[in-house]
């Protein structure tokens, strides 16, 4: 079952994101604050009464890009607002193609009712879920490599990513 995030679910989140991506992971502050916006969705994913994965997203204006990304690199500009996937983390992260394909729909849904029918993810360059195939993933969700962009980690690491988008039926 996919529902909307609960406060009570920050703690899981948190566990999720850890156990995936390890120091990259996010942590408590980081999930109260996107509670806190209100341009921010975050879906669970809940099986047998507990989470198993997540995705959080915003909706951006055309100009705007995320104060932790810099150097926005395009083939054609973001011309309208746009969904930003932020954090994608599931039990099989990217594995089960037709669970963690529902979530991806889930989010493109709410996000429509949001206003935004543009869908992008910043992936990084060396993803570590590159041997799961996150690449083929969202392309066989129907994103397609639109650029580059840079995502401050740190103070002094910038990561570099491919910017995947989807265009939403019109």
């Amino acid at each position: 079952m996919i529902r909307t995030a609960k406060i009570s679910d920050i703690a899981r989140l948190v566990d999720i994101d850890s156990a995936a991506y390890g120091s990259y992971g996010a942590d408590r502050g980081y999930f109260e604050e996107k509670f806190a916006s209100d341009n921010v969705g975050i879906l669970v994913v809940e099986e047998a009464g507990d989470v198993s994965g997540f995705c959080v997203f915003e909706i951006l204006r055309s100009n705007q890009i995320p104060p932790d990304f810099c150097d926005l690199k395009l083939r054609k500009p973001l011309e309208d607002t746009w969904t930003h996937i932020i954090a994608f983390t599931t039990s099989t992260n990217y594995i089960d193609l037709e669970s963690d394909g529902q979530l991806v729909r889930a989010v493109e849904e709410k996000a429509k009712i949001m206003g935004s029918d543009i869908f992008c993810v910043p992936l990084s360059v060396e993803h570590p879920f590159e041997k799961n195939d996150v690449f083929g993933f969202w392309k066989k969700n129907g994103y397609e490599r639109a650029g580059t962009i840079k995502w401050k980690a740190s103070s002094n690491e910038l990561i570099e990513c491919y910017f995947y988008c989807k265009l939403g039926a019109r």
